[in-house]
């Protein structure tokens, strides 16, 4: 998957029907340089539909290319506005090249002041690592905007050729065509136009359709942990602030603790290092709610009603609640090389919430220690399936439903051998012969984390009660020798377990 840098801070979103009809007035030609700084008037008056995606589509190379082509003074499309009565101006196309140009003269990659605002102070590591790299790459290939503008200041320090970019730079202007029509015209063209740019896959198109209903307020609140542009900011004030503690208290559980490659920690993130990935976000939404109303939410309730039973859902399978089985990811959603594998994730996630409609939790906690041993020995079936389905989402239930047929035989008495034979009489084409990776010299992230990972799972944490595997985000302390049996409050009367096994099991 490409790594795309984050700049839809450098142009705020505006509800595109705020006001009816259009405008001819206030209309401008080009856009220079000095148009787009940080304390621009005229970077305020610019306005990105709501229902534009997110402007991160663009890699550092891309960004890199477009400054470039500036620099030489190469062919630049011009970039079309819509004005709304209200003098609103909306960028219909060239929201890329715009974001890119304004985040190399504000030093801006997604980490800047503009972003820190835009997000409130609470930018995830991905995103700094990503503005981080992006800085660095397009300060060694073109330089900084502030170098150019000290190259016209002080001709003398600077080779004739940055001095003749800076001198173009300065002339430089976007030119500016205007669209014509009321705001069903507009639209109608953003759409026309931005479908022929870079392709929208089906899910992506359906969060931008979403972006007034339940799914799509959740799935963006839940990305950004309540922060950035607020799809719901026309709700009551105490219902925003709900949709905002419910959607922080999701991404923590899953994005925390931060995940890094290689990995040197069990300590990792149950959804691995897809927070700024909405299809990921959108998808688990989908699994962990039976119905999701597809009319636009007037009030706020069912972006409530989604966002909770996602939570109550994420805090089974992983979370301090007195309720939570505490999944350890390692076992359950990465691979043996570290990898997070959303399939798993996705499957687990039916799992547990199938586990917990049919009461079915303290026979999975019965024989829970058996069932990690086996699914992590035997994680490279999961993988085939996967692959043979050739997709994540179609994976999904499939694998929940063998999930089931391993619980089932477990809770039967049934040997390692006896499930294997299951298996392969019900999925033909699996080959049970582990797929080793190819030998060499390099020892690789990839080696690195299995290196660690299988050293580190020989002296892991188990629950005092059920035997699993505990993760650091969903422990508890409980007393070998119960209280009312007279056991005493000391350490050596302690046990770690699992919230579940605590609370629900034990009792």
């Amino acid at each position: 998957m490409k790594k795309t840098v984050n700049l839809d801070a450098m142009i705020r979103r505006e509800d595109f029907k705020v006001e009816k009809g259009f405008s001819g007035a206030n209309r401008f030609k080009q856009l220079k340089a000095n148009d787009l700084g940080s304390n621009s008037a005229m970077r305020y008056m610019l306005k990105k539909p709501d229902f534009q995606r997110e402007t991160r589509d663009w890699t550092v190379t891309q960004i890199t290319d477009f400054i470039s082509s500036v620099l030489e003074r190469h062919f630049i499309p011009s970039i079309i506005l819509w004005q709304n009565s209200g003098g609103a101006t909306f960028v219909i196309d060239g929201a890329h090249r715009l974001s890119a140009f304004m985040a190399w003269i504000n030093d801006d990659y997604g980490d800047g002041e503009i972003s820190n605002e835009f997000y409130d102070q609470k930018i995830s590591d991905e995103q700094l690592e990503l503005a981080r790299k992006a800085r660095v790459q397009i300060e060694k290939k073109v330089g900084k905007y502030s170098m150019y503008q000290d190259a016209l200041r002080n001709v003398q320090k600077y080779s004739e050729d940055i001095v003749k970019k800076a001198m173009g730079i300065e002339s430089f202007a976007f030119d500016i065509q205007w669209i014509e029509g009321d705001v069903s015209v507009a639209e109608k063209s953003f759409f026309n136009i931005n479908r022929k740019a870079i392709p929208i896959n089906p899910t992506e198109m359906k969060i931008l359709e979403a972006r007034n209903k339940p799914i799509g307020i959740a799935t963006r609140a839940i990305v950004y942990s309540g922060n950035g542009y607020k799809y719901w900011k026309n709700f009551d004030e105490e219902i925003q602030k709900e949709i905002e503690n419910i959607a922080k208290d999701i991404n923590e559980i899953l994005f925390l603790p931060k995940t890094r490659k290689p990995i040197t920690t069990l300590d990792v993130s149950i959804a691995g290092k897809n927070q700024m990935d909405l299809q990921f976000v959108y998808d688990l939404i989908v699994y962990t709610n039976d119905n999701i109303s597809d009319n636009e939410d007037i009030n706020g309730s069912e972006t409530i009603k989604v966002l909770s039973n996602t939570r109550k859902v994420l805090q089974i399978v992983n979370s301090k609640v007195p309720g939570s089985l505490g999944l350890h990811p390692i076992i359950y959603f990465y691979s043996k090389k570290g990898n997070f594998k959303p399939a798993n994730f996705y499957a687990i996630t039916l799992f547990v919430k199938q586990l917990k409609k049919e009461n079915k939790l303290d026979v999975f906690t019965s024989i829970r220690s058996e069932f990690e041993e086996f699914i992590y020995k035997h994680d490279y079936i999961f993988d085939q399936i996967n692959r043979n389905l050739r997709s994540t989402k179609n994976s999904a239930e499939p694998l929940c439903k063998l999930y089931f047929a391993i619980l089932a035989q477990l809770v039967d008495g049934k040997e390692e051998t006896d499930i294997l034979r299951m298996i392969q009489q019900n999925y033909k084409n699996l080959s049970f012969v582990r797929e080793e990776e190819v030998s060499s010299s390099d020892f690789n992230s990839n080696r690195k984390s299995e290196t660690y990972i299988s050293a580190a799972l020989k002296s892991v944490v188990r629950c005092g009660i059920c035997g699993g595997v505990v993760h650091i985000n969903s422990t508890s302390v409980d007393h070998i020798s119960r209280r009312r049996d007279g056991g005493l409050g000391s350490a050596e009367n302690g046990q770690i377990t699992h919230p579940y096994c605590n609370t629900g099991f034990k009792n």
